[in-house]
């Protein structure tokens, strides 16, 4: 298939140079067709409409014109994704209606920094990197659906590779500042230069502001204030290439633990998160069989806190056992660091008849070097056991034996198992077999070997036809799996948190999904998506609270749903962007104690109607105006028996969200960009975690951003 991608790419800019004084629009049109491939789903450089999986590929220039900021604004914009908040601040990316309305930590999707797997065995969250700017971005590639074959666990629901202009040894020298609402300030670079032999390429950033949104019936405001930093290198010499990137970041606790305004800013009330990661790697070519060894660490440190009760509640009920001494109210503290080791290599078999093959293996090991949890309210207990267990009240204390048998069972001040590791051993072979000129068929395995949960197989099937110069029609078929987090597995019991439960089952999904792509010329594409998913062994909260184990294994959960898409571009004038997604997912309401029996409904919290679209207009070539507008339907009300009961509405109301930025270009070198998000000052509302609001938690109203480009 490459040869025949290759053949029509020679006659195409035969025929386009033969009249480029005449139309430099269409070539430019026809080289963001040819820029438009990923290693994403296969590990080699296809054309997404070629590839075995629906792929997006976001522009990062174009989205900044158009007024996006980060990386988890870019994603939002995307078909079937729904971005939304922890209660903490975490982001939260739900991916075809997907999610854990219980059992937030896991977000279930991979992403990737230049091709390196941001690992988080803990917890299993990705949302470090969704605050990383895209004026260090080129590209992000988005991957929706399984995709375990390539990348193993947690590429569950979705895949981001977000690659870096560093990452894609982008040759540029620039700098950028910015400015905006709640004291945001922002500045960053891009630098590159030569040493010899060696092409070297750095970047880095920093950002803060004192964010806080007021919170509707209370005096109190959010605590959003943050920090960032982040710096990379990357060096290459030719075949070897060494890549590294440090990320540190500072959040308050927005909402807090529980969503009560008066423990917000009681300390400690922030979250700190970074990550490291180094990779060296090598490209050889032994007997026409092309070979890549990687060989990589990293490093995810955590240090985070925060009250879950006042001094004066906490100290009242230890009175009411004997402890007077209690002055700290109920707070804790957690640090943690994760380290993983990794090897892996990648052979690209010489082309054999119509088959084109890629095998690799590779192994991963994690340890958790520290492990340091304090909890208040477990710290008084341990200190005054003999008086609180001698008390006439012990049957009625708030934390006692029966109300939390988990920390009881066994006193700890590690938050996961002592001394608890994982090795990962992994083989993968992917085939494309050109069948005829018209039809190829991708065929692909993985097998993923767990010291832990034994060995998992992984799965991949599909068709793509091109029927002519301008319609593809593909079927894919994936399998994909979700090794149990370091939490859900093997987290100690702590008051006010689960336990983990060693013998709980990988989660596993299936799949299906039909494809219609007409690409009628290079100005205009339309693509149609059509999916099923089946989730089985899903894991979600155990709500029974005399019981020790805290997760556990559910019935299977559903999900089906249509993904269009439509894309002008006329360059450099007009860029525009369509998507709409109607979603169906099932979800089953765990059972609890004053409501045994569980409940099926759809899954609650998410819009199943979605409809983003964006606008970059360039009249001339050094102003441009972006525009962006995202449309979310009433988000579906929560089934939980006491929700039920209260008669709580958990919805929240349709809205309608739109974004005006203006780019103004002074030199080929120098631009400014403003931009105004929520022009129209929209009532934005998010889901409450805990549902202690009706209609949703407040979000921002309007505000602005300023930057300015240098480039040298």
């Amino acid at each position: 298939m490459s040869k025949k991608i290759l053949l029509h790419a020679i006659v195409l800019s035969s025929l386009t140079a033969s009249y480029a004084s005449d139309n430099n629009a269409e070539i430019n049109d026809f080289k963001s067709l040819l820029e438009n491939v990923s290693t994403l789903a296969t590990k080699k450089s296809l054309n997404v409409d070629y590839m075995p999986s629906v792929v997006s590929i976001v522009d990062a220039q174009t989205y900044l014109d158009a007024g996006i900021q980060n990386v988890g604004e870019a994603l939002g914009m995307l078909p079937g994704i729904q971005m939304q908040l922890s209660p903490m601040g975490y982001s939260m990316a739900t991916v075809r209606g997907f999610k854990n309305p219980n059992a937030y930590l896991s977000d279930k999707i991979k992403i990737l920094i230049d091709g390196v797997a941001i690992n988080n065995e803990v917890s299993g969250s990705g949302d470090f990197y969704m605050d990383f700017p895209l004026q260090l971005v080129d590209r992000i590639e988005v991957l929706r659906g399984p995709n375990s074959t390539t990348q193993g666990s947690g590429a569950f629901y979705g895949t981001v590779n977000i690659i870096t202009k560093l990452g894609n040894s982008k040759e540029e020298n620039k700098i950028f500042l910015g400015t905006g609402s709640y004291s945001t300030l922002s500045a960053g670079a891009n630098i590159y230069t030569l040493s010899n032999n060696w092409k070297l390429f750095s970047d880095g950033y920093v950002t803060r502001n004192d964010k806080s949104l007021p919170i509707e019936g209370s005096t109190t405001k959010t605590n959003e204030a943050m920090r960032d930093v982040s710096i990379g290198f990357k060096a290459v010499n030719g075949d070897f290439e060494f890549l590294t990137r440090y990320k540190r970041s500072v959040y308050g606790n927005f909402y807090g633990f529980e969503e009560d305004p008066k423990l917000i800013w009681l300390s400690p009330n922030e979250h700190i998160n970074s990550y490291f990661f180094s990779q060296a790697s090598y490209k050889a070519n032994v007997n026409e069989v092309g070979i890549e060894t990687k060989v990589n660490f990293s490093q995810r440190e955590l240090n985070e806190g925060s009250f879950i009760a006042e001094k004066a509640v906490t100290a009242s009920r230890f009175a009411a056992v004997g402890v007077t001494n209690m002055q700290e109210g109920f707070y804790f503290t957690e640090k943690l660091r994760e380290q993983n080791f990794e090897a892996e290599t990648i052979f690209t078999l010489p082309k054999i008849n119509s088959n084109e093959i890629i095998a690799g293996v590779g192994a991963r090991y994690v340890r958790i070097p520290q492990d340091d949890y304090y909890n208040s309210v477990e710290n008084a207990i341990t200190q005054n056991l003999s008086t609180i267990l001698s008390s006439t009240n012990y049957n009625s204390f708030r934390y006692r034996a029966s109300r939390e048998p988990a920390f009881w069972a066994n006193p700890t001040t590690n938050f996961i198992r002592a001394n608890q590791t994982r090795t990962i051993g992994y083989g993968y072979i992917q085939d494309l077999i050109s069948l005829t000129p018209k039809v190829d068929v991708i065929l692909g395995a993985r097998v993923d070997d767990y010291s832990d949960i034994g060995t998992k197989l992984s799965q991949r099937a599909a068709v793509v036809y091109r029927a002519d110069d301008k319609t593809i029609f593909k079927l894919l078929y994936g399998s994909a799996f979700r090794a149990p987090t370091f939490t859900e597995a093997y987290a100690n019991g702590h008051i006010n948190y689960r336990a983990g439960t060693e013998n709980i089952k990988p989660e596993e999904t299936d799949t299906y999904e039909a494809v219609a792509l007409y690409t009628p010329d290079f100005n205009n594409k339309f693509s149609l998506d059509f999916f099923y998913s089946n989730l089985k062994n899903v894991i979600d909260l155990e709500e029974f609270s005399n019981t020790i184990p805290g997760y556990q294994n559910y019935n299977d959960r559903r999900s089906k749903g249509i993904e269009f898409e439509y894309s002008f571009q006329s360059k450099p004038n007009h860029n525009f962007y369509f998507n709409a997604s109607y979603i169906e997912t099932g979800y089953t309401v765990p059972p609890e104690n004053d409501y045994p029996v569980s409940v099926n409904q759809s899954m609650p919290d998410i819009s199943k109607v979605m409809l983003k679209a964006m606008y970059v207009y360039r009249p001339i070539d050094s102003l441009s105006f972006g525009t962006t507008w995202q449309y979310y339907s009433q988000t579906t009300q929560s089934q939980l028996g006491w929700i039920v009961e209260d008669g709580v509405d958990t919805t929240v109301h349709q809205q309608h969200i739109v974004d005006e930025t203006l780019t103004y270009k002074f030199s080929a070198s120098s631009e400014m960009r403003a931009t105004v998000k929520n022009i129209f000052n929209e009532d934005i509302r998010q889901p409450s975690y805990y549902y202690n609001t009706d209609g949703g938690i407040k979000r921002e109203g309007r505000n602005y951003l300023f930057s300015y480009v240098q480039r040298f």
